[in-house]
């Protein structure tokens, strides 16, 4: 076997070592802190692996947004622009962890809008002037290449994450959601999609409401992760009828997830709690035990254990297969 990649929160398969990235949320909701080595149980094709090395500790992370600015989306950017804006980091950590930021846009042709950013003040300022309806087709598919490829190229951090904002609609892309999957299983880039509920085409979202939470708490209370079902209800039109199932397909193959904010509120929660998620993730390191070297695929399983005493905990985010070459 050999590396599959790079970065040290990447999954990494080679004679000696696999790392696998896990996020974990506990059974309020909010992402799990404190837990142990011993608390865990993994396993390759099958087998159980002895966990040799356990970390967990705030990331500086690149993360390539990808906004969807097509005619679908016309009468939801005031979403985009306020998903885009929750992703950025509290300024006070700033300094300390040099998160940096791409933005993409989708339309007839995907178009790199701002090149990897610290500068969250000046992100913050012209975000909303970059994210404008363009009244075009849309070539989600080729974003998302347009996206890795910014994410391999130009990151100066090891650890990367796609957020895509987005109603999953494809009607002008050269590469196929079976093309892209494929890329994306290779990539070793989590990927994360926004969707917009059916009440963001309305124009109540216009009208400024009377307690709407800012973007950044300032009692410094956790992020809570809401419950929310991938809406397959067909509120947008033929092209987009198939986009929670295209983005479901696209983002589990990463160790990614989708989520629908279906009220404006839900909005800055889950794209903090995402955030969260990606900043802060478990790093579990094993040696392959012997009789999992002979399948190029090996199938990864991340449990909990006791089962009892994590009762109500998750672990929906982390790469469920990795290639080896013998």
């Amino acid at each position: 076997m050999r590396a599959q990649a790079r970065a040290q929160t990447e999954i990494v398969a080679n004679v000696e070592l696999v790392q696998i990235p896990v996020t974990i949320f506990d059974d309020k909701g909010f992402v799990a802190a404190g837990l142990k080595k011993g608390d865990f149980r993994l396993f390759d094709d099958g087998v159980e692996q002895r966990i040799l090395y356990f970390e967990r500790e705030r990331v500086p992370v690149s993360f390539v947004v990808l906004a969807d600015l097509s005619s679908s989306m016309t009468r939801k950017i005031p979403f985009v622009q306020e998903a885009a804006l929750s992703l950025l980091d509290s300024l006070e950590e700033q300094d300390q962890y040099r998160d940096e930021y791409s933005v993409l846009s989708i339309a007839k042709r995907s178009k790199l809008l701002m090149p990897f950013t610290t500068d969250e003040q000046d992100l913050e300022r012209r975000l909303p002037l970059l994210l404008t309806a363009t009244n075009e087709s849309t070539s989600l598919f080729d974003g998302i290449w347009l996206g890795v490829n910014t994410a391999h190229q130009d990151a100066a951090n090891k650890n990367r994450a796609m957020i895509i904002i987005t109603d999953g609609g494809d009607n002008h892309s050269r590469y196929s959601l079976r093309e892209t999957r494929e890329l994306l299983e290779e990539a070793d880039v989590p990927v994360f999609a926004v969707m917009a509920g059916p009440s963001f085409e309305l124009p109540e979202i216009f009208v400024p409401q009377q307690k709407k939470p800012g973007r950044f708490p300032s009692d410094g209370s956790k992020t809570q992760f809401p419950n929310l079902p991938v809406s397959s209800q067909d509120y947008i039109g033929p092209a987009e009828r198939h986009g929670p199932h295209n983005m479901k397909v696209l983002t589990e193959v990463t160790g990614g997830g989708v989520f629908t904010a279906h009220d404006q509120e839900d909005l800055p929660r889950i794209v903090r709690t995402i955030g969260l998620a990606v900043r802060y993730r478990y790093i579990l390191s094993y040696k392959p035990a012997r009789g999992t070297g002979e399948s190029k695929q090996h199938k990864v399983v991340v449990e909990l254990n006791p089962k009892e005493k994590f009762r109500g905990y998750s672990l929906p985010y982390y790469k469920r297969t990795y290639h080896s070459i013998q």
